[in-house]
């Protein structure tokens, strides 16, 4: 699959580990994502996968996904997800029922083409 680096995140977020969490354990570390710090995003973003029949994210398991439909999963969080303290499973849920009306104003956030002058 194709892996987000942390470079390829559009949103700034905090590296360090908050008392309690360790960035090495994220799987087990904690039940809920947190949006603010960027090792959990990451790796939450990098576990994601497409179900068998290609019409659901999954975590943890499922087929390729795109970087341009983890950076997508990203975008949605970031700007529309409002739980405050989101499990897995809930934001999972929500990203399979929000995918297609969302990514309809998605576009608005993919670079401009770059012309050249001939």
């Amino acid at each position: 699959m194709p892996k987000l680096l942390k470079s390829d995140l559009r949103y700034e977020y905090s590296w360090k580990a908050t008392e309690g969490d360790n960035p090495h354990l994220i799987h087990e570390d904690a039940k809920h994502l947190s949006r603010k710090e960027g090792y959990e995003m990451l790796t939450f973003l990098n576990n994601l996968g497409l179900s068998s029949d290609k019409m659901k994210v999954e975590y943890g398991e499922g087929s390729d996904l795109s970087k341009d439909n983890r950076l997508y999963v990203e975008w949605m969080l970031k700007e529309h997800f409002k739980s405050t303290s989101p499990g897995r499973g809930k934001v999972t849920e929500w990203l399979n029922a929000n995918w297609r009306e969302l990514k309809k104003s998605f576009t608005a956030l993919k670079p401009e083409l770059k012309t050249t002058k001939a």
